[in-house]
């Protein structure tokens, strides 16, 4: 009921802007009126009042289907058999005072009924049936009363009006499908992106557990076993080799620390929506634990995706990380921009070069060159002996939800 009232209410204005229209013709039929067809049925002229009450009547009419339609909410409440009955009668009423030449009104109301029952009723077909008979009974009495050569005038103006009417019906039906269409493709895309947001958490989830493996559960296995050893040389009296275990398990452990926290890093840099912020943090998180100093230049960055960010962050990170590993140097220049719907990043360092053909396999190439693969893009290593090294990422402008 909530929502036929809704319906109604979205209906309510233009319908009595419709009604308001019908009683402009009416004025202008009544007072352009010569009586040049006669009265040729059973009440031939004694039906005939002044045209001054005739326009009274009109305006009253008007003001109670103005009512009926402002209330209109009131009716449907109890019964929407009641808002047409009642706009019916107020019609048939006010017809009925006028002469045979204002059957204007009756015309102009029926098609009003016939848009609320469409508008209002899931299926509309009986009430339409329903009001269709209604209109013939009422057709019929009018030429009975009116003569048949009125009757046949007041049909073609119903008839054309029906027309309109039936028009409206059909490409209301129309919208509806195309309206239920798309709210199925909508149920589907949420369904879709449901089941797509729980592949991602769970791939997340196996991508975290994975990279924990590879950082914090290998390091802190490699410390117990250095530990294990110290302990027996202790045991043996060796202590200078259990120094000297002690200093390497050391290392592991700081080397592990470092790892943790960039993975860390990482899985902080997820939740942030944009390239720089996602980078501000990885480069924050080299300095504190590689003492790297990344200088960020990026300019009319578009707007990517998470995945798409994360694919980026990533190329970023290994680039970064070769550059702690095989370099000499602890200066970084990260530059990005947009060039003609492309997108262009690099990586620069100053130092010694990395000879990534006598190092096949080596550095994360193949892992950076897949991710590239998987943003449409392209990268590029560029070694210059003794002047360092530059990775850049081409890449689409073009934002992917999915990769």
């Amino acid at each position: 009921m909530e929502k036929m009232k809704e319906k109604f209410n979205s209906i309510r204005i233009p319908l009595m802007l419709f009604e308001l229209l019908f009683g402009f013709v009416s004025f202008y039929v009544l007072s352009s009126s010569a009586n040049l067809l006669k009265n040729t049925g059973m009440l031939e002229d004694s039906t005939l009042i002044s045209k001054s009450l005739q326009m009274i009547v009109i305006i009253i009419a008007l003001v109670l289907e103005m009512v009926v339609l402002w209330f209109g909410t009131a009716f449907i409440r109890r019964n929407p058999l009641y808002l047409f009955i009642v706009q019916m009668l107020v019609v048939i009423l006010a017809t009925g005072l006028l002469t045979s030449e204002m059957p204007i009104l009756i015309i102009g109301t029926i098609p009003v009924i016939g848009i609320e029952i469409i508008n209002l009723y899931a299926e509309p077909k009986i009430p339409m049936i329903l009001l269709s008979i209604v209109s013939i009974l009422l057709w019929i009495a009018y030429g009975f009363y009116n003569g048949i050569l009125q009757a046949v005038i007041v049909l073609q103006s119903v008839v054309f009006i029906s027309f309109i009417v039936g028009f409206y019906w059909r490409y209301y039906n129309k919208q509806l499908a195309e309206r239920q269409k798309a709210e199925d493709l909508v149920d589907e895309l949420q369904l879709a992106y449901s089941q797509v947001e729980e592949s991602t958490l769970r791939t997340e989830r196996q991508r975290v557990a994975r990279e924990l493996h590879d950082t914090l559960t290998q390091g802190l296995a490699g410390t117990v076993m250095q530990l294990e050893a110290t302990q027996s040389f202790l045991e043996n009296g060796d202590q200078q080799r259990a120094l000297e275990i002690i200093k390497d398990t050391t290392n592991i452990a700081r080397e592990t620390l470092r790892d943790s926290r960039l993975t860390l890093t990482d899985l902080r840099a997820t939740t942030e929506k944009s390239l720089n912020a996602r980078l501000e943090l990885l480069t924050d998180a080299f300095r504190k634990n590689y003492r790297l100093q990344a200088n960020l230049k990026l300019k009319e960055v578009p707007e990517f995706s998470d995945a798409q960010l994360t694919e980026i962050s990533r190329i970023v990170s290994e680039a970064m990380m070769n550059v702690v590993k095989h370099t000499d140097t602890r200066q970084v220049i990260v530059t990005g921009n947009t060039v003609d719907d492309m997108f262009k990043l690099r990586v620069i360092d100053y130092g010694g070069g990395i000879n990534v053909k006598s190092k096949k396999g080596h550095y994360g190439m193949q892992g950076m060159h897949e991710r590239a693969a998987k943003l449409d893009g392209a990268l590029t290593v560029v070694n210059t002996p003794g002047e360092g090294t530059t990775v850049t990422l081409i890449m689409p402008t073009e934002k992917k939800d999915e990769l």
